[in-house]
């Protein structure tokens, strides 16, 4: 060994964790750890982005699971159909329109014969209307006005409509998804301040925030492709609510476990004088 060889700077030498970490993305613990010591700016433009695919996604699914059917009973009603007096009128029972995710009948008779085949069930009743799902019935009084439903005013109203609500719907999906993600991160960011803690990581409260942001776009990313999945029905309605549960439980995994993969906690303990020198 040459005794004559320079020695290596100290800097040259420091763990790879003390090192600057760069956002680079968000779908690895590590990556994820990174945008907690990067900006508020691109954690929020990436949620942003994230939140807009959610937008276009659900007026994706909308238009195809549930536009058909709104389309179908439309053209089903009788001209004359009518709610007066909040009561269902020149209308008979049956089914309007039968889909896999939205079906409406009417059932003047409240016998229930139709049953229900799709994963929502919109069923007209003489004085009130309800929504069936695998988690019950709700009820739904007519309104007090009197109003033309036949198809010759339907279709037309529908068809000048029909941009506006889908639009609407994607406006909502996107401030529902980015509010409540702000929300959320409120939430998680003291136990990803407690986890850092005790692994003696470097976790400010404003980075903790930053990282329990990012940690829930991998969660809407799985949340978006079972969205998908649902809508090109390649599993059923149970199958789309073990999903939802699961993107729970995957943003809680990235918070409890991406403060692991932050700069460990490097203060230096002052040596106390001796009083007595």
């Amino acid at each position: 060994m040459n005794d004559d060889a320079p020695e290596k700077p100290a800097a040259d030498s420091a763990p790879v964790e003390t090192k600057s970490l760069r956002p680079r993305q968000p779908f690895t613990f590590y990556g994820v750890a990174t945008f907690a010591l990067g900006s508020v700016r691109r954690v929020l433009l990436l949620q942003m982005i994230m939140a807009l695919l959610a937008a276009i996604i659900v007026v994706w699914f909308f238009n195809a699971a549930y536009v058909p059917s709104i389309v179908e009973a439309m053209t089903k009603l009788p001209d004359d159909s009518a709610l007066q007096n909040r009561k269902l009128t020149n209308v008979v029972s049956g089914v309007l329109a039968e889909g896999r995710f939205l079906s409406f009948v009417v059932d003047l008779e409240e016998s229930g014969a139709t049953g229900q085949t799709a994963d929502l069930q919109v069923e007209l009743r003489h004085a009130y209307f309800q929504v069936c799902s695998i988690f019950g019935c709700g009820m739904f009084v007519y309104p007090q006005e009197n109003i033309q439903i036949g198809r010759s005013t339907a279709e037309p109203w529908w068809g000048a409509r029909q941009p506006v609500i889908l639009a609407l719907c994607g406006v909502v999906t996107f401030l529902g998804v980015w509010f409540s993600w702000i929300f959320l991160a409120l939430i998680y960011a003291p136990i990803a301040k407690a986890f850092a803690y005790f692994a003696d990581r470097e976790l400010t409260w404003r980075a903790s925030w930053r990282l329990v942001s990012t940690a829930q776009i991998p969660a809407a990313l799985l949340m978006n492709l079972a969205i998908v999945f649902y809508g090109l029905q390649a599993f059923d309605l149970i199958r789309f609510l073990f999903f939802f549960g699961a993107h729970f439980v995957v943003a809680w995994l990235y918070v409890c476990v991406a403060p692991f993969f932050l700069p460990r906690v490097s203060v230096a303990i002052p040596i106390a004088k001796n009083p007595f020198e």
